[in-house]
């Protein structure tokens, strides 16, 4: 079993329960005596409502999702993240990159705009939630509205309480 992603690699991750997503490693590099080995990862639109593998995943219809950054300017959603695989991550196939993907990119922490990246830290089983948000918007829309509702609330009585123990 390898321990580290490699470019071309197909992702596979659950950052939901009940919700599956296909992400790219678009480059990778070595380790450095002053940095991990570091991968570009995109989130696509593969999302799966159940486990999947490759043979699933039309190569053709796959595409970078694009997210808003902190600038909000819209940007491909990748990241740089170490390249140690994880329990969680796992590398289902392979794909041609060049013909994925024609971007440049660097090892530089940026925000998509700017030439560099997000430093998004180790793969984790997060990797492409934003995937999920978005075909939910689409797809199931009055359930992840709903969901979004609940979220805001208890992040409401959340701060509420926080409150109230700093004024005891």
């Amino acid at each position: 079993m390898r321990n580290k992603v490699e470019k071309g690699d197909l992702l596979k991750t659950n950052p939901m329960n009940g919700y599956w997503v296909c992400s790219v490693v678009l480059s990778a590099c070595d380790s450095t005596k002053d940095f991990d080995a570091m991968s570009h990862i995109a989130v696509t639109n593969g999302v799966f409502k159940h486990d999947f593998n490759a043979s699933e995943i039309t190569i053709n219809k796959l595409r970078i999702i694009e997210v808003t950054n902190h600038e909000d300017k819209t940007v491909p959603c990748i990241g740089i993240y170490t390249s140690k695989l994880t329990t969680e991550v796992e590398v289902i196939g392979r794909i041609e990159v060049e013909s994925f993907c024609q971007l440049s990119l660097k090892f530089e922490v940026g925000n998509g705009s700017d030439g560099g990246w997000p430093l998004c830290g180790p793969l984790r089983n997060s990797l492409g939630y934003q995937a999920i948000h978005q075909w939910r918007a689409i797809h199931d829309r009055e359930k992840w509205l709903n969901d979004i509702k609940k979220a805001e609330k208890s992040h409401q009585e959340m701060i509420e309480r926080l409150k109230s123990k700093k004024n005891t």
